[in-house]
């Protein structure tokens, strides 16, 4: 059993528990409870894109935190994940777009810009085209709209936010949903992101990072009960409508059962296979391996 965290002795006896949070409106219904009154006092919150929270967590700088799955592949050895947790979509998810000039097949030898926001969007766009034969030439950049792609630029990756309120279509001829290209190639889930605990840091305060599991279920279960609000709220901030909204949070899934976890296996093996991560990859669980995981979420 956790212990309380709410006494004063114990806060003062324990510094807070640092968490991340990703600055999109795709995690919302994971934060609902925690960023409507419901975070205690030893949680503090951080706030940024995917990729600098996958730096934080690897610096030491954060304890728990949502995190791009190409950044788990390079950090298996120092990170564990937290069970029954994910940003996931089965096909369309409407918000990581490669939007181009030209058909993806004529890319080879192009300029494509990727974001440096997300390592797992950047990593899909590269095996998704090496593993096809189109071998571009990749730059990094930001792509907020379409005046943000430069002239001599042929394709880009667009992600978050930003693909979810600018008008692609209507600028670009070829605009591609990299979840639906995912599922067109392999029929799984396609798992964006993963909530990961440094391994020190689970082994020296087990019965914190367990809170922590237990305040994010309790968030995301007030979050599934107030999807309505959240539509709305993601529509009025991104000036988009709220059928869109419906539509995109209708297409995310925030579990990892065992479906998830074979389409992120497969994607860990196509990066492998490609050449773009070092060495294979393990799936590793906070006080569960895959077998007891797997036990309890079929329970």
């Amino acid at each position: 059993m956790a212990p309380s965290f709410r006494t004063k002795s114990c806060m003062t006896d324990n510094p807070p528990v640092r968490v991340g949070r990703i600055s999109y409106m795709n995690v919302a219904p994971v934060y609902y409870g925690l960023n409507n009154g419901h975070k205690p006092p030893w949680m503090e919150m951080v706030c940024a894109p995917p990729s600098t929270l996958n730096a934080m967590l690897a610096a030491g700088e954060l304890d728990v935190s949502p995190v791009s799955s190409a950044a788990y592949a390079r950090h298996q050895n120092d990170w564990l994940l937290l069970p029954d947790l994910s940003i996931s979509c089965f096909g369309e998810v409407m918000s990581v777009l490669l939007v181009s000039r030209s058909p993806l097949a004529d890319l080879s030898g192009k300029r494509v810009i990727l974001t440096r926001e997300s390592a797992t969007a950047a990593a899909l766009t590269r095996y998704l085209l090496s593993s096809s034969g189109i071998t571009p030439r990749y730059e990094t950049g930001r792509i907020r709209c379409h005046r943000d792609l430069p002239a001599d630029a042929d394709a880009a990756l667009v992600i978050g936010d930003a693909a979810l309120n600018e008008k692609w279509r209507a600028c670009f001829d070829h605009v591609r949903d990299l979840g639906s290209l995912w599922r067109e190639r392999t029929g799984l889930p396609f798992v964006f992101a993963l909530w990961a605990v440094r391994r020190s840091y689970a082994e020296a305060r087990p019965e914190w990072v367990r809170a922590v599991v237990d305040q994010f279920r309790r968030s995301r279960c007030e979050g599934a009960r107030n999807i309505q609000e959240i539509r709305c709220e993601a529509s009025a901030r991104l000036g988009i409508q709220t059928e869109t909204c419906r539509r995109y949070y209708d297409r995310l899934h925030y579990s990892l059962d065992a479906l998830q976890i074979r389409g992120l296996e497969r994607f860990f093996a196509g990066l492998r296979r490609e050449g773009l991560i070092p060495e294979p990859v393990t799936l590793s669980f906070f006080q569960d391996d895959r077998r007891l995981y797997a036990e309890g979420h079929a329970a």
